[in-house]
């Protein structure tokens, strides 16, 4: 089996689940502002430094996943 179409077949899976995990890093930082927020009577703000701190680790991912399925191109390369 070709070794280059087994690595597309592994891109598009890894693609394929950017978005529920993009969704999902959201949805942990809603999660758990709500929950120390509870836990700890504190006020809304907890709430929202929770949802930015989500949005901001969902991006995250995003562009390392995107950066490790596009690799720059070699320093040196080969010389004809």
């Amino acid at each position: 089996m070709d070794k280059r179409r087994i690595s597309a077949g592994a891109d598009l899976v890894r693609l394929s689940t950017l978005g529920i995990n993009f969704a999902l890093c959201i949805f942990a930082g809603l999660g758990l502002g709500w929950g120390i927020q509870k836990l700890f009577h504190l006020g809304d703000w907890v709430f929202l430094v929770g949802l930015v701190l989500g949005i901001f680790s969902a991006y995250f991912l995003l562009f390392e996943t995107l950066k490790d399925l596009n690799p720059p191109p070699p320093k040196n390369p080969p010389v004809p």
